[in-house]
């Protein structure tokens, strides 16, 4: 795997309970190491992979001693596209095996899991790899486990703004629609070029009559303000802002991250604590 991101800050005072946190999708790692509330970062590391497989996993995880420490509390985060929001009322577990399968094709050993989503009456069904899964269990017993959607439909920012939640990653990226409170699309696309993204966003603004004048991007991950992406999305988007982290991230001498690459990271955190 590359490892694009690193920080660990090495201090003596941090004996107290600390909260793991990781991602883990078809293409990156991350994790996140804090303290019990999820208020003080104290390391953190992004890898990328054309595929992560259980034994990139497994040794990764044994490369970094902090990870091999004991927590608190570990939380997972599962970034897979394969994943479909269904509402309550059309929710059973055997039909949504049936619709995962009608659109995506699944493996026969891939398990099938529903978060239930109570705020918003639905259940997020989606399914993963199977060696991923174990890993993560086997490494981590009792660990707790949630799709990255189920995750940023909890955090959504409150208020009745038209909004695009925008989480972007190395190469693809994530969005959701919300129009007048009501949460209209879940997705996740591979891009190759900032175009790619600004047609996905586009035609959902056209397909939900979301206007570009007034809905709110509010855009983490891996972008930069200086990039031509963020000049894209300016091009086309009149109220574009970043999403900060609420954690304390550590100075370091080598490395200045912006803080919203690891935004995500840190709504896992907050929610655990």
């Amino acid at each position: 795997m590359k490892r694009l991101f690193y920080i660990n800050k090495e201090s003596n005072n941090d004996t107290g309970p600390k909260l793991l946190s990781i991602s883990i999708g078809d293409r990156h790692f991350s994790f996140a190491i804090t303290d019990k509330t999820g208020g003080e970062l104290y390391s953190l590391s992004y890898y990328t992979a054309d595929e992560i497989t259980s034994d990139l996993l497994t040794d990764t995880i044994s490369e970094h001693k902090e990870l091999n420490d004991t927590f608190f509390e570990v939380q997972v985060s599962y970034d897979y596209s394969r994943s479909l929001l269904v509402p309550l009322q059309y929710y059973y577990i055997e039909g949504s095996k049936v619709l995962l399968n009608t659109v995506y094709g699944l493996n026969s050993r891939a398990p099938v899991i529903a978060d239930a989503i109570n705020e918003w009456q639905l259940f997020n069904v989606y399914t993963l790899p199977n060696d991923i899964q174990e890993c993560m269990n086997r490494k981590y017993p009792g660990c707790q486990s949630r799709h990255h959607f189920t995750l940023a439909i909890k955090m959504m920012p409150t208020g009745s703004d038209d909004r695009l939640l925008i989480n972007i990653r190395a190469d693809e990226f994530s969005f959701i629609a919300m129009k007048d409170n009501k949460l209209l699309i879940a997705q996740t696309h591979v891009y190759s070029s900032p175009e790619d993204i600004c047609y996905y966003l586009l035609k959902t603004c056209h397909q939900f009559s979301l206007s570009q004048e007034q809905v709110q991007l509010s855009v983490s991950g891996l972008i930069e303000k200086e990039s031509q992406l963020y000049r894209e999305l300016y091009q086309f988007f009149v109220n574009v802002e970043f999403r900060n982290p609420t954690w304390r991230m550590p100075i370091t001498e080598d490395h200045e991250y912006p803080a919203h690459f690891f935004t995500t990271l840190n709504d896992l955190a907050r929610c655990a604590s």
